[in-house]
This record gives structure tokens, sequence and C-alpha cells, in this order.
């Protein structure tokens, strides 16, 4: 998919999907953004530092990268590690306000080692971790699971039956989950995300794109510009997870084939706030992949010093740590009034309908901050309303919808351009946005 959608839409029928805040142990996603318990919208700034390979506990390099301003820090972990291990790991990172995205390193490249990993996170001595710390973790599930050949279908019915039961063990923390091919692949991502979010009972999930792309494998810079913008009209969680200032062999130097456009990804990260974890703080068979010399903030180097500290968009430059986070689980008191409203003072966020153009239907979402009214209708382009979707009251929540292109009569409506309005009052004040889709007969 190196298309950018036709047209855009926003808004439709109402079907609740997902589970209010207060229902949620921690962290959640609501549209493509992540928020924490006091509806802090997140926006994933950090570096991935690999644990399992050396100190498990993640000191002294937790505080190394403290100092760059990260909010995350994506924890390399396998199926070696014990409970208290991972408690450790994570406690640490929690106890820097940083937030623990761990991640199991077994099944890269391996589709068959998904089923292996998902057993270890179930485990019942695991658990009782994640459930522990359930107010502040990321689960990376597994770190880029499966190669080039894992079709669709089987990467979708493999996620569904790791979601399955990782929720089944009572876990319910977001659920981050990568793209094939070494995570380079963001089509599968697109193509099976929205219905794997559909399938998740607590609709709890981020996609992560490794972008492992250099020209060598078939990328240029246009790539990551477009393939970004595509996830984002079509209102995916998405975070690039993974990216270096170079890819290829432990042996490589840094030439015109190999480079990856690493300030690009920044950019364009920043600039449509998607999450970004950069690969990695040290430690790495090349060091052209490392960040630092020594693990150590002064050592900094190179693309590591830009993309931490120095660009306009780097770590210390854009990164967030929530409020929550920083201060044991608190809410900021300057914003306990209208929390919800610091991020979205319309009341409402209107996600991108998918697909568009559309045939036979078309799924919408959005999410709602507040209780309210809340109004939907379809005009065709002459303006005359042609259906009333949505009518009624609702509380705060992520909801998603499915139109089929019909009127208010049950009958099918022509090809061509409408357009919807969303209309949301809340203690007395009405909002209203509208938008555009295309449907073909």
């Amino acid at each position: 998919m190196h298309k950018n959608m036709m047209l855009l839409i926003t808004a439709v029928f109402f079907l609740p999907s997902v589970v209010s805040a207060q229902e949620h142990p921690g962290f959640r996603v609501m549209g493509r953004h992540l928020y924490d318990n006091c509806d802090e919208k997140v926006i994933l700034r950090g570096i991935a530092n690999p644990n399992i390979w050396f100190q498990k506990s993640g000191l002294p390099q937790y505080t190394e990268i403290e100092k760059t301003g990260a909010n995350v820090v994506r924890i390399v972990w396998d199926t070696t590690g014990t409970a208290a291990q991972l408690d450790e790991a994570i406690a640490n990172c929690i106890d820097l306000g940083m937030i623990p995205m761990i991640e199991c390193h077994d099944a890269t490249g391996k589709w068959n080692e998904l089923e292996n990993v998902v057993s270890y996170w179930t485990r019942p001595d695991i658990i009782e971790v994640i459930r522990y710390h359930e107010e502040y973790l990321l689960l990376n599930v597994a770190n880029e699971c499966g190669n080039a050949s894992v079709s669709a279908a089987a990467f979708s019915t493999g996620y569904e039956n790791a979601i399955e039961q990782i929720r089944f063990a009572g876990i319910h923390v977001p659920l981050v989950i990568d793209g094939t091919d070494w995570g380079k692949n963001i089509d599968i991502l697109q193509s099976e995300g929205p219905d794997l979010i559909d399938y998740d009972p607590d609709h709890n999930l981020i996609f992560s794109v490794h972008m492992w792309w250099p020209p060598m494998y078939g990328y240029d810079e246009n790539d990551i510009i477009d393939e970004i913008a595509q996830s984002v009209n079509m209102g995916l969680p998405l975070i690039v997870g993974e990216f270096s200032q170079m890819h290829g062999s432990c042996s490589d130097e840094l030439n015109e084939t190999n480079a990856i456009a690493y300030f690009t990804i920044i950019e364009q990260c920043h600039l449509n706030q998607v999450g970004y974890i950069a690969w990695s703080w040290f430690g790495n068979c090349n060091d052209l992949w490392d960040m630092t010399t020594n693990g150590t903030y002064a050592t900094l180097y190179d693309w590591g010093e830009e993309v931490a500290v120095t660009s306009q968009y780097s770590i210390q430059n854009t990164s967030v740590r929530p409020y929550s986070i920083v201060h044991g689980g608190e809410c900021n008191p300057d914003a306990l009034e209208d929390h919800k409203y610091l991020n979205h003072p319309e009341g409402f966020e209107l996600g991108q309908n998918y697909p568009n153009p559309f045939t036979a239907g078309t799924q919408i979402k959005y999410n709602v901050f507040a209780a309210g009214n809340v109004t939907l209708a379809i005009y065709n382009i002459d303006g005359r309303k042609i259906r009333i979707l949505a009518d009624e009251r609702t509380s705060a929540g992520s909801y998603s919808a499915y139109w089929d292109g019909s009127d208010d009569s049950g009958a099918p409506v022509a090809s061509g351009l409408y357009l919807y309005q969303l209309t949301f009052k809340h203690d007395n004040k009405i909002t209203r946005e509208s938008g555009k889709m295309m449907l073909f007969r």
C-alpha cells in the first residue's frame, strides 16, 4: 500500500465497541491515540534497551536513558527471564518516570514461535507481575514475529488466538503488535489491524512497524511519508517501534544503499502525532545501530545524539511524560475539573472511515470524551439529508459503526460523494464537524 486514500471521512453510525475508560486498568487506546487513566494523551517517545542481553534490571542504562527525556523504554526480553527479574525490570523503569513496554524476542522472524511467546506471557507467575504493574504497562506481544512469507490470513488468525489467550488470562493492558517480515511489513498492519481491534474485547491494540527501510530493500524517503499518512488517514493506532541510521549485517558500514532516512521518520512521527522508539541504546553487534558508545548519555553520538537530543523532532524536544506516572498515579490537579478537554476541547474525536472509497459498506470510529448528545446525519452533495444514523445520549468512550450506503427507507443510494455531520452537545455547548466520503456501486 504505497498510495494515499482518495478521500477522508469522519463519523457515522452509533455502535459502542470499547469499554469505558474506568474499566481499563491503566493505559488505553481510543481512536489512534494512547491515553492514561487521567485521559492525558500520550505520544510515545523512547528508546529500546536490551535488558535480557546485559543487565536484566535495566540499570544503570535506564538512568542514562532518563536523561534524554524519554517517556517510554522498550524493554528487550525473552522467555528465559524469570518473573522476579521481569518485576525488577518493570519497576525500575516506572521508578524513573518512564513507561515500560516489554517485548519478547524469541519469535523474531519465526512465526511458529508466537504460541510459545503467548504461553510465557500467560504463565501464572508472569501474569502476576503484569497485573501488579498494569497501571503503567504496555505489552509488545512478540518482537518482529514472522518472516516475509506469513500471509495476511495467518497473521490475523495467529494474533486473534494470541489476543484471546492474553485477555482470557486477565491481562488488559494495551497490546502492541509488530508487523511481519522482521517488523518491516506495514501493509499487513493496515489490512488486518482494524479487524483485530474489533476482535479484541478490550479494543486496546497498538500496531508497530519497524522501519528498517533502506534503499537496498526497495524503500525510499517517500514511503515513510506516504505510509504514515495512510495509517493516520485510516485511523490506525500506529507507532514506529524500531529504526536506526542503517540496516544490514553485523560487519556492514554505512553507505547509500543501507542508510535509513531516520530524520524523516522522527519528523513525520512528530507532525502526525505518531509514537517512535529508536533501536537501540547500546550493545549491538554493529555499533552503527547503537545510539551511544558505552550506554551513557555522555556518549550519545551522530544519529543517536540527533534523535535523542539535538533535532527539533528529537525525544528531548518532543517527549512529554504523563503526569500520572511522574506523580505516582495522581492526575494533574490543574486539569481535574475537565481533563478530557485538554486535548479535545470540542468534546469528541472523529476517525477516518475504512475503507474509503467503499462499495458495499464502511467502518467508522469516533471517540466521545464526556457524556452528551450525539447526532449524526448523512447528506448528499446537494445538502439534502438522506439518513440520520444516531440521535442519542451517549457516555464517554470509543465507538465503532458501519454504514451500508442506504437511506432512511433502507434503499441503496447511488454512487457519488456524500457528506456527514456529527453534532455533539455537552453542558449546553454544541460543536459540529463535517467530512466527505465516496461511494462506488
